[in-house]
This record gives C-alpha cells, structure tokens and sequence, in this order.
C-alpha cells in the first residue's frame, strides 16, 4: 500500500514539474521574442508558440485540480458486494 502511495506522489511530481518546466519555456520564448525580434517584428511565430506554451500548463494544472483525478477512489464498502448464486 505504501509503494502504490508513493509512486503516485513521485507521478504527481513528476507531472507539475512538466508543467513548469513548459510554462517557463514558453515565457522564456516570449521575453527572447520581445528583447530581440519585437522591435522588426520578425519570427511572429515565436508569440502563439510561446503563448500556447505558456498558458497551457496553467490549464492543465486547473483542470487537473479540480476534476479530483488526483483524489483516490474510495473502495466499496465489504457490506456493499452482492453475491448472486445461480
């Protein structure tokens, strides 16, 4: 029971680490836009790139809070298990 519990924790980590690591590459692809290519407004696929990183995580986390896929299912109850003999 315990190594189910702490594999979850360590997926857990590793999934909003994922987060944000995305969510820091896509500010960072915004602010190199900004300091290097904003001024000839060139490379503007850099922005919806570097928005759809950036914002993306930040849904994914919301969501992820609060539909509860974090929470565990708790089991039946024994006194809830019908047996059918035929």
């Amino acid at each position: 029971m315990m190594a189910v519990a702490r594999r979850e924790a360590a997926a857990s980590v590793a999934v909003e680490a994922c987060l944000v690591a995305a969510a820091a590459g896509g500010a960072m692809l915004l602010a190199w836009w900004a300091l290097a290519f904003h001024p000839s407004n060139s490379h503007l696929w850099m922005v919806p790139v570097g928005l759809v990183l950036a914002c993306t995580p930040t849904v994914v986390f919301l969501a992820l809070t609060f539909s509860g896929a974090g929470a565990q299912a708790a089991a039946a109850p024994l006194s809830a298990v019908v047996v059918v003999e035929e």
